[in-house]
């Protein structure tokens, strides 16, 4: 699988002779969705990735075969993700910013100079102010080609005296460019030079590094601090009414750091929160490098769940209907398309990953049945590599549900829109429905999908509730040219899909809220299994205005054949790329065979690739936003 490979940039002249044409492959293709504004009072979270040195089997921007690779998934707690190596230059290879972006978090790049040879690199940006404003200008390139929205500058070397002003000045600088090219982003100062020039980490916000503070959109302090500095920080940041943009620094590795890390972290960020002051988590692939690949998911959701009180989840706004998740992480055993296994190998690619619930297994807390989950399962998928799958032992026997909160959300339903589930249950009568918390008119009510089967939802004395039928699966489609297409009824390894149509001109106009789903008996069982499981395999809410969506591949080619190292480039062109999720790339010899994915509308086949595909056909097929892709045989098509 592998392929083209995305790196840092490792010196002063890579930079400077940055052309865009040049890196055509790892130009991030998702836009930053927003999310609902938060109060100026809540502290904000960074991530700062720092697993391993970086460019791990995520620098491939056509995936791996490595299934087991680093993924992050619990978006809905950061505000903004830096990756991080210890490169000159680092950017994020696209995957991570396609995902990032897709769940409303800014994905940062980081500058860093450190040790002697970093020291020279650094002098060398700011030998003169044409120097820093030639390198500032070339980032403000980069940033904008990779579809970046800001940079780290991390500057651990000692600064000559004469030139401490010269690096405000470069700092001033980017910041203003960045913010003149790409509205939102944002530069952040590492706490690490001071006003002198020299290397002292200060551990707090103070006159010794508020000079680049004042320049720039934040600082990241280093992580030896305490609550007097942290008091102090505040202080100082509240002077200029930016006490957010001071974000305290969290080791994971527990180097310096209250708490000592690991899964004490809470601890440091208790602390920090305490003084309502932003975090800074540094190095989470903690949990990966030192707790064991094989129980990651197991432990990194632990490693969450510990903290999850102390981060604010973020709502999603409108900007994400049309709203479709198969609940994939970007990575499987197999690779699954309309619940049909379209490839046996197992693949890592995180500009596959969907939108992940913006609630866990925490909010089973304290609660009874206190064994009620909801976890991965790469068993099965309808589209990619996993699904989600709702654990409960028992579900009541009395039609009482057990509820499982998925998403928090302010979407305005303004037109009809199509809202549909699809889920795997294999227990005898054991049923499923959608609950979904809207506001309308000021008063707030739920809305109860449920299916024909059942005589009632759940058990509940809430008179305001709405309830609706799903609409067989085949006479709804044929309502809808596009879903009729692509969505033809056939054998999926017994994945089921509700449908329903919302009208607000029958509802009236509302706000959505929440999405749930809710496992219960219609009737009482005399017997029941003691756990019992639905998988989950795909939530939509489309406005029916996008149900109109044409998508069309044209123009496909091979651009390039290099017969030194055998790889055939491909291209084509997308007659509308925003709704377009990702590209499937299939051999029609010597049956049809998938060969990868990619984010853009070029793919590169390897050597041995281009030797299983002989003097086949090469088929280009678009996988759309809405949550499913378009008919091989309806898709462009290359000879070779």
């Amino acid at each position: 699988m592998a392929g083209p490979e995305c790196l840092p940039f490792k010196t002063v002249e890579d930079v400077l002779e940055f052309k865009p044409e040049n890196y055509q492959l790892f130009a991030a293709t998702e836009t930053l969705v927003k999310r609902i504004p938060t109060a100026r009072d809540v502290p904000k979270t960074i991530l700062c990735h720092d697993m391993r040195g970086g460019y791990l089997q995520d620098r491939f921007v056509q995936g791996c075969s490595d299934a087991d690779s680093y993924r992050f998934y619990h978006w809905q707690y950061i505000d903004a993700f830096i990756y991080f190596s210890h490169n000159l230059v680092t950017v994020p290879p696209p995957g991570w910013t396609n995902t990032a972006h897709r769940h409303g978090v800014q994905m940062m790049g980081t500058l860093i100079t450190e040790w002697d040879d970093g020291k020279k690199r650094c002098h060398q940006i700011i030998e003169s102010e044409e120097s820093y404003m030639m390198f500032a200008d070339k980032l403000v390139e980069i940033t904008k080609h990779y579809g970046m929205d800001g940079w780290l500058v991390n500057i651990e070397n000692v600064v000559q005296a004469d030139r401490v002003q010269r690096m405000c000045d470069f700092v001033t600088y980017l910041t203003k460019r960045l913010h003149d090219v790409i509205p939102g982003s944002q530069v952040i100062w590492y706490d690490s030079v001071i006003n002198t020039g020299g290397l002292r980490w200060q551990d707090e916000l103070n006159e010794k590094n508020s000079m680049f503070f004042d320049v720039c959109d934040g600082i990241f302090l280093n992580y030896n601090w305490n609550d007097d500095t942290l008091r102090r920080s505040k202080e100082l940041a509240n002077s200029s009414g930016r006490a957010m943009d001071v974000y305290v620094g969290v080791d994971v590795f527990g180097r310096g750091c209250l708490g000592g890390g690991g899964f004490n972290t809470i601890e440091a960020l208790t602390a920090i929160r305490q003084h309502n002051m932003s975090a800074a988590i540094f190095a989470m692939g903690w949990v990966y490098e030192t707790q064991g690949e094989a129980d990651f998911l197991q432990n990194e959701n632990r490693f969450w769940r510990l903290l999850h009180h102390l981060l604010p989840v973020r709502v999603l706004a409108s900007s994400y209907l049309p709203f479709s998740t198969s609940f994939c992480q970007g990575f499987g055993q197999k690779y699954y398309s309309q619940g049909l296994e379209v490839s046996p190998s197992s693949w890592h690619n995180l500009g596959l990953q969907e939108l992940q619930p913006s609630l866990t297994d925490a909010q089973f807390e304290g609660m009874t049945p206190s064994t009620s989950s909801m976890t991965l399962d790469t068993e099965t998928a309808l589209l990619g590599g996993s699904c989600l799958k709702l654990i409960a032992n028992p579900v009541p026997k009395d039609g009482s549900p057990v509820i499982y909160r998925l998403f928090c959300m302010e979407f305005e339903i303004k037109e009809p829109a199509v809202i549909s589930y699809t889920y795997k249950c294999e227990e005898v009568g054991l049923d499923i429905f959608l609950q979904c918390e809207v506001s309308c008119g000021g008063e707030s009510k739920k809305l109860f999908f449920k299916g024909d089967n059942s005589e009632k939802t759940s058990k509940s004395s809430d008179s305001s509730a709405v309830v609706f039928n799903s609409t067989p699966a085949a006479t709804f489609l044929n309502s809808y040219a596009l879903l009729k297409k692509c969505l033809v009824t056939t054998e999926n390894d017994k994945w089921t899909t509700r449908y329903y149509r919302v009208d607000p001109r029958n509802t009236g106009e509302f706000t959505l809220t929440s999405v749930s789903v809710g496992l219960f008996h219609p009737s009482a069982p005399t017997q029941q299994t003691e756990v019992q499981t639905v998988h989950l395999g795909q939530i939509q809410i489309i406005p029916e205005s996008c149900l109109e969506t044409e998508v069309t591949v044209s123009d496909t080619m091979v651009l390039k054949n290099d017969e030194d190292d055998g790889t055939k480039t491909l291209t084509w062109k997308c007659s509308n790329m925003s709704a377009v999720k990702y590209f499937n790339i299939y051999t029609t010899q010597p049956s049809l065979q998938l060969l990868g994915h990619s984010n853009c509308s070029t793919f590169v086949m390897s050597n041995s690739q281009s030797g299983t595909t002989g003097e086949g056909a090469v088929v280009i097929q678009p996988v759309l936003k809405l949550g499913f892709a378009l008919p091989v045989s309806c898709c462009s098509r290359v000879e070779l």
